[in-house]
């Protein structure tokens, strides 16, 4: 078990992980079943590994990184973690997902220019793609035309 524990101990100090990423690691490395079991076993005994703290660290990155809930939903979901999990973490926290997304506007759009129709279903596709619904995407995109007439 030390192999894995150790193994497992220097995946964590790196990052937090999910579970399941941690399984398909050992795995990868070629670890028995009992290994990985007791591995995970003793990280969920010592605190070391929490699916819910995993959650609020990686949204946290990811809200950095400007990507809205869709996506960060998707990508949680994809490193193995409880729907549950992620709903319960992201409803107590509550993000502001219009601030979000208009950060995400103003970082992307430098000018101060009214858009065009074309331009603007761009910019509607493009927050789309990051991750925001379409009642957010709706709510910036009209205030932030309503900002450059002004």
């Amino acid at each position: 078990m030390s192999n894995a524990w150790d193994t497992t101990l220097r995946l964590l100090g790196r990052r937090d992980h999910s579970m399941t990423e941690l399984q398909q690691k050992l795995k990868q490395r070629k670890f028995s079943s009992e290994e990985i079991r007791e591995a995970l076993e003793r990280c969920q005994e010592l605190s070391l590994q929490s699916d819910e703290r995993f959650v609020e660290s990686f949204t946290r990155t990811r809200i950095r990184q400007g990507y809205g809930p869709v996506k960060i939903i998707q990508e949680l979901i994809a490193r193995g973690v409880n729907r549950e999990v992620i709903h319960r973490s992201l409803n107590e926290e509550k993000p502001d997902w219009a601030h979000y997304a208009t950060a995400v506007l103003q970082k992307r759009n430098k000018s101060k220019a009214p858009w065009s129709r074309e331009e603007l279903q761009k910019q509607q596709r493009f927050l789309l793609y990051r991750g925001f619904d379409q009642e957010t995407i709706t709510q910036v995109t009209k205030a932030w035309q309503l900002a450059m007439k002004e």
